[in-house]
């Protein structure tokens, strides 16, 4: 007589042939490996077929940023889907349904029992079986009862408060602190400490560039988004167009965490919040059930970053760690299918920022697709310029470092969910990652043509610790207007009592070229995006003698300061 029992020995045994075969990970314990329970799983296929199955669309906005910034020519088939012949295979199987496909990881995830899995595994077009990873959520103090809840209050209002947040407002004597603090309201900080003050002044909000945002779901009632430009919207948990709660679908708190973190790039209501790239057109993906008791599986997140792609956004922003079934050797960049994913994206000119993760102050606490050469993972700071301790640690398994970069994680700014016109702050690295990917979309307004490779080096090359990147704050503390000008020379001019001297000639020499400028009212001067390597660096004083030459190298960015000396 066949028992319960010995066909859970048998579907044990069987995949642990799987194991021997493909290298399976994340396999379900013993216990569940019975024929009747269907875990998640991604099949990868050797080949597409190529041919026989027709192109996906894709925007012309996608396709040039491809031409323009795209690193690496994948060719026609990243855009061929699965082979409908491999999908009617693995479908046939008794036990089978399909929950999502990869064009460009050439796979379907499917939910399959073990005794499915076999025959899968036993097709001749099937080249390897791989567990759906989990996720764990970036937001460090968990749900919406954490958040600190500010009042609103008007321009006006905050013009004649009185009162000084020294948590958040840091600089009280800095030039046009009230005005600021005033429109920005307890955003300013946010925004003030990754140097993003001047790049708005100049009018640069975003606009023109396009933003993905992949998380829960977005509760876009609240006054803070009614200016929003949502040019495309999805949701990948149930397959259709509406990315805001349902509650016929969605259980209780689904769309909080995305409401709060897409708020922080897009939100805009002055008196208390600035999104940093709030004119920039917006794509948002539904792509985790943020429901507390139950996991977030990785495959939504493949499917919206291809989706996003192909429609032509610039910027991603994901406040999202995967975690629970890899193990240490994982985290090289190149195992995980998001961080694949990542990395083709990437490699098609689009910038990615994701969550560092909230399990500092350990080593090696990052979570994927972090770990990604083609992702910045983005850790946390604390309102006064400090490391949270809760911001994950790198390295990656292959000695890489991360997290990349920093931005405020802790009393953060955003949207109060489940409200029309509150606001509130909120702590972690799901805070910190909005942060950074608003900069990076003003980066990529103010320079269009560069390459994500050239961003990252411009971002991480100008922030606080570059001199020396750690595996604590990666290269440091994001400074966008340093990044923006990258390579550059400036400093100041100052004259015996250290003030700054005004309109004074600065002179600079390359090998057949040279540039003129003048300091600005406070004496200080700028030569930005310089192409050339060595140079020299000169003043006219107003009397026509001329200072010592200094001889200086870029890149790096160098500074170069000169004082009246008689």
């Amino acid at each position: 007589m066949t028992t319960d029992c010995t066909n859970k020995r048998f579907a044990a045994f069987a995949l642990a042939i799987l194991v021997a075969w493909f290298g399976l990970t994340g396999c379900p314990s013993t216990s569940q490996a019975g024929s009747g329970h269907r875990t998640p799983y991604w099949i990868f296929f050797h080949d597409k077929q190529a041919g026989t199955v027709e192109k996906v669309y894709v925007d012309p906005y996608a396709l040039e940023r491809r031409r323009v910034r795209g690193s690496v020519d994948l060719g026609e088939d990243i855009d061929r889907p699965v082979s409908p012949e491999y999908r009617r295979e693995v479908l046939s199987f008794a036990g089978v349904s399909l929950r999502g496909e990869s064009r460009w990881l050439n796979a379907l995830s499917i939910e399959a029992d073990s005794a499915a899995l076999i025959q899968i595994a036993a097709l001749p077009c099937v080249k390897g079986i791989k567990a759906v990873a989990y996720a764990r959520r970036a937001t460090y103090d968990g749900g919406i009862s954490k958040m600190e809840i500010f009042p609103r209050l008007s321009v006006n209002e905050r013009m004649e408060s009185q009162s000084v947040d020294d948590l958040t407002q840091p600089d009280p004597t800095a030039p046009n602190w009230r005005m600021d603090r005033a429109w920005y309201g307890p955003s300013l900080n946010q925004a003030r400490m990754v140097n993003a003050l001047e790049t708005h002044f100049r009018g640069n909000f975003g606009a023109g560039v396009r933003i993905a945002v992949l998380d829960g779901g977005f509760q876009r009632n609240h006054e803070a988004f009614q200016k929003m430009d949502l040019i495309a919207e999805y949701d990948f948990i149930n397959n259709d167009e509406n990315t805001s709660f349902d509650p016929a679908q969605d259980g209780p708190g689904q769309a909080h965490h995305g409401t709060a973190t897409s708020s922080v790039i897009g939100g805009y209501m002055p008196g208390n919040l600035i999104g940093l790239a709030h004119e920039a057109s917006f794509i948002l993906c539904k792509t985790e059930n943020d429901a507390y008791e139950k996991p977030i599986e990785e495959d939504n997140w493949v499917r919206a970053v291809e989706w996003c792609e192909a429609l032509g956004a610039d910027v991603l922003s994901s406040s999202l760690s995967y975690k629970d079934w890899y193990t240490p050797a994982d985290y090289d960049g190149l195992s995980a299918p998001t961080s694949r994913a990542a990395n083709i994206a990437y490699e098609l000119g689009m910038i990615l920022c994701t969550s560092a993760g909230n399990e500092g102050p350990d080593h090696r606490t990052l979570g994927v697709p972090a770990d990604a050469e083609g992702v910045l993972a983005i850790g946390a700071l604390r309102p006064d310029g400090d490391l949270a301790a809760f911001s994950s640690r790198g390295p990656c398994s292959d000695g890489r470092i991360k997290p990349d970069v920093c931005a405020q994680g802790v009393r953060t700014a955003c949207v109060q969910p489940d409200t029309w016109n509150q606001y509130a702050f909120w702590n972690g690295t799901s805070l910190s990652c909005p942060v950074a990917a608003g900069c990076l979309a003003l980066l990529v307004a103010e320079h269009p043509d560069w390459t994500p490779a050239q961003c990252y080096t411009a971002i991480r090359e100008t922030a606080s610790r570059a001199t020396k990147p750690d595996n604590d704050w990666g290269w440091g503390l994001i400074n966008l207007e340093e990044a923006i000008a990258y390579p550059s020379v400036s400093g100041w001019v100052l004259d015996q009592q250290g003030r700054g001297l005004s309109n004074v000639v600065i002179r600079l020499f390359g090998q057949d070229e040279k540039l003129n400028t003048l300091t600005d009212q406070d004496g200080f001067y700028r030569f930005s995006n310089l192409s050339w390597e060595g140079i020299r660096v000169q003043v006219v004083w107003k009397d026509g003698s001329l200072s010592p030459v200094r001889i200086l190298s870029v890149p790096p960015s160098e500074e170069a300061d000169f004082k009246v000396e008689r």
